[in-house]
């Protein structure tokens, strides 16, 4: 074998490392990512359900839009959550406008 059929496979060699190695960096990017994004939804997850809403303004928001309670609760849940309405207002407009500019999706 030649002086430049050994380079050859040499640098396959090489090449193939390099590969191997920026995929399991990217993995590991990828795992660290899906990881805080799941975090973040658990913590999202615990603050929605520490928030009560009333029956009253749920029961509106079914009617008028149609929606299940499951999307209505959620969509109170959310407004006062992201501080939308000031205390001792209620959440139902902004609740509605919500569902109305970006339907939720229950998962």
């Amino acid at each position: 074998m030649t002086a430049a059929d050994e380079a050859k496979q040499l640098d396959s060699v090489t090449d193939r490392v390099m590969d191997q190695e920026s995929m399991s960096a990217s993995k590991a990017t990828e795992a660290m990512s899906a990881l805080a994004s799941k975090r973040n939804k658990d913590d999202q997850d615990v603050l929605l359900d520490s928030i009560q809403v009333s029956k009253e303004d749920v029961d509106l928001i079914v009617a008028e839009l149609e929606v299940t309670d499951e999307m209505a609760t959620k969509a109170l849940k959310e407004v006062m959550s992201q501080g939308l309405v000031s205390e001792g207002q209620s959440a139902v407009g902004e609740a509605l406008r919500k569902l109305i500019v970006t339907p939720l999706t229950i998962t």
